[in-house]
């Protein structure tokens, strides 16, 4: 799912508090504003840098077992196999 940056996402979780020259400001005001009032800030350099670099972030999605995964790839309850092997799973 590719969602569009929305403006002040970043600022307003981190609590920046140079946000607030920002606040009104949307598209390309925005965008310029921003792109000259956080030029410093790491955090916006490196959103510039992924979105430059054709680079996307994602959510991680929580850990899950080798056994849990081949029970998933195969389109299995996890719960039914729990006595096989990866690749006794992967066999069936």
């Amino acid at each position: 799912m590719n969602k569009e940056y929305i403006s002040g996402t970043f600022c307003i979780d981190i609590k920046c508090s140079q946000h607030s020259a920002l606040e009104g400001l949307t598209g390309s005001d925005y965008m310029q504003k921003k792109n000259l009032h956080c030029k410093d800030c790491f955090a916006w350099r490196f959103f510039i840098w992924t979105k430059n670099n054709k680079w996307r972030i994602v959510q991680a999605q929580q850990e899950i077992s080798n056994k849990q995964l081949a029970a998933m790839i195969k389109g299995i309850d996890p719960v039914r196999v729990e006595d096989l092997t990866e690749d006794e799973i992967l066999c069936l």
